[in-house]
């Protein structure tokens, strides 16, 4: 009962930090696929039972529910490959005190179906971020490593890599980002490093929100790296030449999660976190230069 309600309280806290030594991975993610963009959350927002939920939007329409889990305590993470939307749903079994994983796969506006049924999950499937390299393979990331597991097999190491692999994601070119502790890495898919971005931490951060002075997650679009960096409650943006701006300073009690390309525009997605026992707020905008920032979803 113990380790259920640890798990219930970070779950509700919809960081969804996971606390594991030395780190903290994300649960949950957001993706842009076509013309629309899908992230997890859970449904209602208030939701003491946490039924995760996926969401769904337009440039110019409201969002809308895509998905919603049957079960309580659970997540979903997303990752996509062209106009095919790959979801792991999972759920946690009070009275086994584990988790079980499946895998769906689907289109925007079609009806997902499974790929991979129920299986228990001692790997935390996609936490770290995944993606498929066919129905039948997936690549992902448990820190600090990076692996590739066949259904019904065990995970192996897809590479070796000399930094510790918070987080992965798919990207453009066929190139995989690997996000690390303090650094961020554009590879091939043997691993060798196409473009590296180092010091991404500012050791005079005293204030971290939770004490996590990390990045959170990235996206890279066209020699752009964009970052959501959880500890200085800022967007970052890298520039080809290296240059480093802060193109969305934030102030409590949002702090950054999620972000994704949208194009030229920028998917910008933070919380607000006031730890006093009520669901995060989520807060969603597109962002198209300074001051210029559309709201998605905001609740109140």
């Amino acid at each position: 009962m113990k380790a259920f309600k640890i798990h219930s309280i970070v779950l509700i806290i919809l960081t969804l930090i996971v606390t594991l030594p030395a780190m903290a991975h994300p649960t949950g993610n957001m993706i842009q696929v076509g013309e629309k963009v899908l992230w997890s959350y859970i449904h209602p927002v208030d939701d003491p039972s946490h039924h995760a939920c996926i969401m769904i939007a337009e440039k110019d329409s409201e969002p809308e529910l895509f998905l919603k889990s049957e079960y309580p305590a659970s997540d979903y993470m997303l990752s996509h490959k062209g106009n095919e939307i790959y979801i792991i749903e999972r759920r946690y079994l009070q009275a086994r005190q584990e988790f079980e994983t499946r895998i769906l796969k689907s289109k925007a506006g079609e009806e997902p179906t499974e790929i991979w049924s129920w299986f228990k999950d001692e790997w935390r499937l996609g936490e770290g971020g995944f993606f498929m390299v066919s129905d039948t393979q997936i690549v992902f990331g448990s820190y600090p490593e990076v692996y590739s597991l066949t259904k019904g097999g065990t995970p192996t190491k897809y590479f070796g890599f000399s930094d510790a692999v918070k987080r992965i994601r798919a990207n453009e070119n066929n190139q995989i980002l690997l996000l690390g502790n303090e650094a961020c890495y554009l590879v091939q898919h043997d691993g060798t490093i196409v473009k590296q971005w180092d010091d991404l931490i500012d050791k005079a951060v005293t204030d971290a929100p939770l004490n996590r002075n990390q990045v959170f997650d990235a996206d890279y679009h066209k020699g752009r790296l964009l970052l959501a960096y959880w500890g200085q409650r800022s967007f970052v943006m890298i520039g080809e030449s290296g240059k480093r701006n802060i193109i969305w300073q934030q102030s409590e009690p949002l702090t950054p999660h999620w972000v994704s390309f949208w194009g030229d525009e920028l998917l910008l997605f933070s919380s607000e976190l006031i730890f006093d026992g009520s669901t995060p707020r989520p807060h969603l905008v597109l962002f198209k230069g300074p001051g210029n920032k559309q709201i998605i979803w905001s609740l109140p």
